[in-house]
């Protein structure tokens, strides 16, 4: 018996990726990358708000320790009677909120109306915007932080203190609401602080 010199042996076809099966991979693979992305910015954004906040509130609180230090006649004498809604509701650069008319001191975050925050959060005077303008003005541009001020009598609620409350007999009482915003952001963005001081 003899054997065959040739054996027949069957291969396997060639198995490899085609065109359509690299484009879903690369398909799927972009959505993934764009939502790494997305994610990143996301948090870049969260980030650059907080910083946004926290100048506002060093804002606002820098004006209110600064009047720990002044002379409080002169702040019972510009109060005005407390608003017929609450000051939070009161829309952005409107009477009877005022900007702040204190003359910009350097390095004095508490005086001064007009602001800048730097990329690493500094906060510096914004130049040249005429003493006084308000903040809704044109001269004011978009991205400056302006501080609002308020001065309203008797307690943050408008109530005058009681017979029964802990002040001496003749004081008054005033409170300072300090409203910062940035221009071009609307009205939730805001950071107002109130502090009531004794005369």
């Amino acid at each position: 018996m003899s054997t065959p010199l040739f054996v027949r042996t069957r291969r396997a076809p060639a198995r490899g990726s085609s065109i359509l099966e690299v484009l879903i991979s690369m398909a799927v693979l972009a959505m993934v990358a764009a939502g790494a992305v997305g994610g990143m910015l996301s948090a870049s954004r969260h980030v650059r708000d907080g910083q946004l906040f926290q100048g506002k509130r060093l804002l606002a609180e820098a004006r209110t320790q600064r009047l720990w230090l002044v002379n409080k006649t002169e702040l019972v004498r510009q109060a005005v009677p407390y608003p017929g809604q609450d000051p939070h509701t009161i829309p952005l650069g409107t009477a009877p909120w005022q900007v702040d008319v204190t003359a910009a001191v350097a390095n004095d975050p508490g005086s001064g109306a007009y602001f800048e925050v730097t990329a690493t959060g500094e906060v510096k005077p914004a130049t040249g915007i005429p003493f006084g303008t308000a903040c809704t003005d044109t001269a004011v541009p978009a991205g400056t932080f302006c501080r609002e001020v308020l001065i309203t009598r008797g307690l943050r609620s408008g109530a005058t203190p009681g017979p029964n409350s802990v002040l001496p007999t003749g004081a008054t009482a005033v409170t300072v609401w300090t409203r910062v915003w940035r221009k071009g952001e609307d009205a939730s963005g805001a950071v107002v602080h109130s502090e009531v001081f004794v005369q």
